[in-house]
């Protein structure tokens, strides 16, 4: 009898797992479906980002969702031209759309994981997906040079796994590419381009970002932001 009950609970909880687990690739699934069909209707986004009111911040952070979500430090004004789901191409073709109408003086650049993450599904094709993702960085750096503006060139952060995200192998393949280009964003260095290096102050040991700043495999949460800005307050006092 006790094996027979040891046998059930057993089954109840592989099958709690593989539900959960389940519930977990639908959610990724209709997530990825959205962002298919957003891209096919707006292909760069031009409609995601709303005519603002006039505003006196001469600093614009760009990028994907990682830079849509990260907040203004205290006591910085910033106008954010982020959008969720955004590659590096995607980025590069709306820059002269969404950034330099607005003459700011800074510009701040977070974008190229959404390029990355594609690798263990286009394995093939992966060196050509990260040559790109430099080069589009190196171009949206030279726009904003070209228009006069100082940067500030962030890396991209690095990954926040959980449980299913660490048993994929294709999770450790992203992550390489990230660091990567991650060395190529340190290379851009230059009297007019700061390189603030998100990715060394999220990671913990493991190179993954720490367990207090992940929400999910691509984001991070409101400590996360808080810490990256505490960082970012004084880059930016430094450059006024």
């Amino acid at each position: 009898m006790r094996l027979s009950h040891r046998f059930c609970l057993l089954s109840l909880v592989l099958l709690g797992v593989v539900c959960i687990g389940g519930f977990f690739v639908w959610q990724r699934a209709r997530h990825f479906e959205r962002l298919f069909y957003l891209t096919r209707l707006d292909p760069i986004g031009l409609n995601m980002i709303r005519n603002e009111p006039s505003s006196t911040a001469s600093i614009v952070i760009f990028g994907d969702s990682r830079a849509a979500t990260w907040p203004a430090p205290a006591g910085f004004s910033i106008i954010n031209r982020g959008i969720p789901g955004h590659t590096s191409t995607q980025s590069l073709l709306r820059y002269r759309m969404h950034v330099s109408p607005l003459q700011p003086a800074l510009v701040i650049i977070q974008v190229g994981v959404n390029d990355l993450v594609a690798l263990p599904l286009l394995a093939n094709d992966a060196e050509s997906i990260v040559q790109t993702t430099i080069a589009n960085l190196r171009a949206m750096v030279d726009l904003a040079r070209a228009d006069g503006n100082q940067v500030i060139l962030t890396t991209i952060f690095p990954l926040g796994p959980n449980l299913f995200e660490q048993l994929d192998p294709g999770t450790g393949r992203i992550q390489t590419a990230i660091e990567q280009v991650n060395t190529a964003i340190r290379a851009m260095s230059a009297p007019d381009v700061i390189i603030f290096d998100s990715a060394a102050i999220l990671a913990d040991a493991s190179g993954y970002v720490a367990e207090a700043y992940r929400a999910d495999l691509l984001h991070i949460n409101p400590k996360g932001y808080q810490v990256l800005n505490e960082a970012l307050s004084m880059l930016l006092t430094d450059t006024q």
